[in-house]
């Protein structure tokens, strides 16, 4: 498959199996497509990948068969993506963010992690803490500098 685009029929593996071996026999792409009527959402879940990967349904991939070995070319179009944001986009990269630090500073406490991280964001609304940013965009290398600088209790 090097250099193709796999076209895999859902089955017995985990999606994110599927997509791991085409990876491994040098696809650049997967497509998942349904093996019953319909469309379904697959996720790599704890297996990772390096290329992209998507699910069809069971008709697109019935459509996508018969063109086996034909050359392609695929547009990506803004109507591919979805925009979220909020907490539920923060709190992973927060998340991380705070484990990076909290793994070069153990001797601070969570709370006063979570200062230095809330101190050291870079203000993106109005000054200060607000409804729409929060603290503003986290910054690893801000934080760890911080604590160096100033310690965990500041």
């Amino acid at each position: 498959m090097t250099g193709k685009v796999c076209l895999i029929q859902r089955g017995t593996y985990e999606f994110g199996v599927k997509v791991a071996n085409c990876e491994k026999s040098g696809g650049v792409g997967a497509v998942v497509y349904n093996n019953v009527a319909g469309s379904f959402g697959g996720t790599t879940g704890t297996t990772a990948t390096s290329i992209p990967s998507v699910t069809a349904s069971d008709s697109e991939g019935a459509a996508m068969k018969i063109q086996l070995g034909q050359s392609a070319t695929v547009t990506v179009t803004a109507s591919n993506y979805a925009f979220f944001d909020g907490t539920s986009m923060a709190t992973p990269h927060v998340s991380a963010v705070a484990a990076l630090v909290w793994a070069n500073q153990p001797q601070c406490t969570a709370t006063q992690l979570r200062n230095s991280l809330d101190l050291s964001a870079l203000d993106l609304g109005p000054a200060g803490r607000d409804t729409k940013f929060g603290f503003g965009l986290v910054q690893a290398q801000a934080a760890v500098d911080r604590i160096a600088l100033q310690g965990c209790g500041k």
